[in-house]
């Protein structure tokens, strides 16, 4: 195979491909166009050589081609995969647009699409390409994607009938990376990594609050427990649970709320808690005696990736400090963003600061690897981490379809491993 080489595709809203830098090794009639199998299913597909005109919404993004046996590829070409009706597509847009452009600086071709658009018997797609200069998704017809990245929003509807079939048929199909393929749910990814020697002295006592008897069991056990929807997200519906000589009080954040109670027994607890176990189902955890910095908890969030060599490597650490009254870090339930450069050392000086970040690095690679082993389609994932004042690394929570990050460098480093990764699964 020849070395990968640099070129430009523009794609016009009448759906003519048009190819520049592009050498063919054979020789060409004298028309100005050639049809060629394209993506990892091999569609064909009719490319125009030379500039394209200027119309409004055309769509143009550099591109990396090769010649393997006379046979042009052009790759990756990235299919973002989520939910909804057309242009009405649901999902973070600004999300996609960020990683179009980032697509079209490193040469890739990105696209949302949804299960409607696929036509399974010629393997086409009706996407959406993102038009930044007129700032709008533009409808194309393009062939199969190499890399399809899974972005459904919700688990609710990542779960229903259609969804779990197109994934399923995706998943079936050679040549083509799927990631990632689901949402965790905090039963099955502790169940998984309590399996693990080599993870488990990470792990705060977790299981699923399933009876009384479990709770009664954990409160012998721990003055402190936090109470965790098994499909929760961004913090919401979780309680702190904390022993006050013989009373219990449970803490929740309700509306940027801090919401108290106080119950004299546990049955009494029980009781109240119940009805909403009923309704949702949750873990409860070992609270775990963090860290503080200016007197508020903070924990660690780590965004792990696959890069350009298809290896899991850390893409950035960040801190997020606790808010005032509250018993989480989200930032959308009052929590901060801090550097850890910044905090570390202040608590823990630099050389001891340097030695923990040099361990969330390798403890966060250890779950990402021990997780790969038993859940399909992992190339990304942020985790929560909890350090103690004694400098020890508690895993919270790990989530395989992270929201960005809000820090400038390792939102763009997120963005380029996402096309890196892509690239590589395509050699």
């Amino acid at each position: 195979m020849s070395h990968w080489q640099a070129g430009w595709l523009t794609i016009l809203p009448s759906g003519q491909w048009y190819v520049e830098g592009i050498h063919f090794p054979i020789p060409l009639t004298s028309t100005n166009h050639i049809t060629v199998p394209l993506g990892p299913l091999h569609v064909e597909q009719t490319l125009n050589l030379g500039l394209a005109p200027t119309v409004t919404g055309r769509y143009r993004t550099r591109i990396r081609w090769s010649m393997y046996n006379n046979m042009l590829q052009i790759a990756p070409l990235i299919g973002i995969l989520t939910s909804g009706k057309g242009e009405a597509f649901k999902g973070n847009r600004e999300n996609f647009q960020e990683i179009s452009k980032t697509g079209q600086k490193l040469g890739a071709l990105v696209f949302v699409f949804t299960p409607d658009g696929i036509d399974w018997e010629t393997y086409k797609i009706r996407g959406y390409l993102y038009d930044k200069r007129n700032g709008f998704w533009q409808s194309f017809e393009t062939p199969f994607p190499h890399v399809i990245y899974n972005r459904v929003p919700t688990r609710t509807v990542e779960e229903k009938e259609h969804m779990q079939e197109t994934l399923k048929r995706i998943s079936q199909l050679k040549n083509v990376t799927l990631f990632n393929r689901q949402f965790f749910d905090k039963e099955s990814l502790f169940a998984t990594l309590q399996a693990k020697k080599e993870v488990a002295p990470f792990l705060p006592d977790t299981y699923k609050l399933d009876s009384f008897e479990r709770l009664k069991s954990f409160a012998r056990k721990h003055d402190v427990l936090y109470l965790k929807p098994i499909r929760g997200k961004a913090g919401r519906g979780i309680m702190r649970l904390e022993k006050h000589d013989t009373a219990w009080l449970l803490r929740r954040v309700h509306q940027q709320k801090s919401l108290c109670r106080t119950f004299d027994t546990l049955d009494e607890l029980w009781t109240y808690l119940w009805p909403i176990l009923q309704r949702k189902p949750y873990i409860v955890q070992q609270g775990i005696m963090l860290a503080t910095y200016n007197d508020r908890p903070f924990d660690v969030r780590v965004l792990t990736q696959k890069n350009g060599k298809g290896l899991w490597d850390i893409t950035g650490i960040g801190i997020r400090q606790a808010g005032a009254r509250s018993i989480t870090t989200h930032v959308p339930r009052g929590g901060a963003i801090l550097s850890p450069d910044k905090v570390l050392p202040q608590i823990f000086g630099e050389e001891w600061s340097i030695f923990i970040l040099q361990n969330i690095r390798k403890t966060v690679l250890v779950i990402a690897k021990a997780l790969q082993q038993n859940m399909r389609d992992l190339a990304e994932m942020s985790m929560d981490l909890g350090i103690t004042t004694d400098g020890d690394i508690w895993f919270f929570e790990a989530n395989s379809k992270p929201e960005k990050f809000d820090e400038p460098d390792i939102r763009r480093a997120s963005l380029r491993n996402i096309i890196f990764y892509s690239q590589h699964m395509c050699k």
